[in-house]
């Protein structure tokens, strides 16, 4: 009987023993910050989120992931505690975007986010490129048009291109649709010389904002 209370003792002593090694505490808080490069932009402008994260006791140690749209992008934290990455392109609207702090010890430090932060994407300017081929009593004239993105971004939709003779005031249009490229292509034959006004107008579509061209140019008896 003596025995078995010792041994039984020394279990419940063991037992106390590795209950002691359990911490009685959580891991330090930490505080995710974020800030994106601006809040509002114009389709396809470039936007840069970053984030910092503050632990007590040390640097931050583990990853930052940044969601925009349900979407995820992972950065590494680096020495300071930062961690930045460029947002992918968005279109036009309202966008939420957040940081996330998953440490790689969690005992050691407590994964936090940020507040969310609105990311408002507006229409880009048009750039319209316009270029007039021909030009001669016999030879066709054609209207070449490259409209672009202020970002380099492509838009799509009708275009819409008249010459109008200043002579005898005739119009002559044509409707195009631009293509993957950005880029439409109207010809308009044979012209009877004399000078005409050239007006290029491009509808806009739901990235892109509307814009107009006009110049002037002749034909000539060649």
């Amino acid at each position: 009987m003596v025995g078995s209370r010792a041994a039984g003792t020394v279990a419940l002593l063991v037992l106390a023993g590795a209950a002691s090694a359990v911490p009685a505490y959580g891991a330090p808080t930490s505080t995710t910050t974020l800030v994106l490069s601006t809040v509002q932009s114009a389709y396809g402008q470039t936007v840069t989120a970053s984030a910092h994260v503050d632990t007590p006791g040390g640097p931050a140690e583990g990853d930052v992931t940044f969601t925009i749209d349900g979407s995820v992008i992972k950065a590494n934290l680096r020495a300071d505690g930062s961690a930045s990455a460029v947002l992918p392109r968005a279109l036009v609207g309202e966008h939420p975007v957040s940081a996330t702090f998953a440490p790689q010890f969690p005992d050691r430090q407590a994964s936090s986010a940020s507040p969310t932060v609105t990311w408002v994407v507006s229409q880009v300017r048009t750039r319209l490129q316009v270029r007039v081929t021909g030009r001669g009593a016999r030879i066709p004239t054609s209207v070449v048009v490259t409209a672009a993105g202020e970002y380099g971004t492509r838009p799509t939709g009708p275009v819409t291109v008249t010459v109008r003779h200043l002579g005898t005031g005739t119009i002559t249009p044509r409707e195009r649709t631009l293509d993957t490229t950005g880029a439409a292509l109207a010809r308009f034959g044979i012209l009877r010389t004399g000078t005409y006004r050239l007006r290029v107008t491009y509808a806009g579509d739901g990235q892109h904002l509307a814009e107009r061209h006009s110049e002037k140019f002749a034909v000539r008896q060649r």
